[in-house]
């Protein structure tokens, strides 16, 4: 249930580490970071991480997001 900000909880689990962008899709999560990404499919309350390497940022837009980082580093994330 959304409360617009008004109510936090502390999550069970994680990212594995600092994360710079945050994007949502549907009912996902996805935190993209220096040290990796991770998504979140139950609010944030547990994550998995599915990349190691370097991104930045992270937008969504339609049926797919972009993750973008340094020395050009682009990927599409389904």
């Amino acid at each position: 249930r959304c409360d617009r900000g008004r109510t936090w909880r502390t999550p069970a689990q994680y990212p594995a580490g600092y994360r710079s962008g945050l994007a949502w899709r549907g009912g996902t999560v996805l935190a993209v970071g220096p040290g990796g990404s991770d998504l979140s499919s139950d609010g944030g309350r547990h994550w998995t991480r599915f990349d190691t390497g370097s991104f930045d940022t992270v937008d969504c837009a339609g049926a797919a997001c972009w993750a973008s980082g340094a020395q050009g580093r682009v990927a599409r994330l389904r």
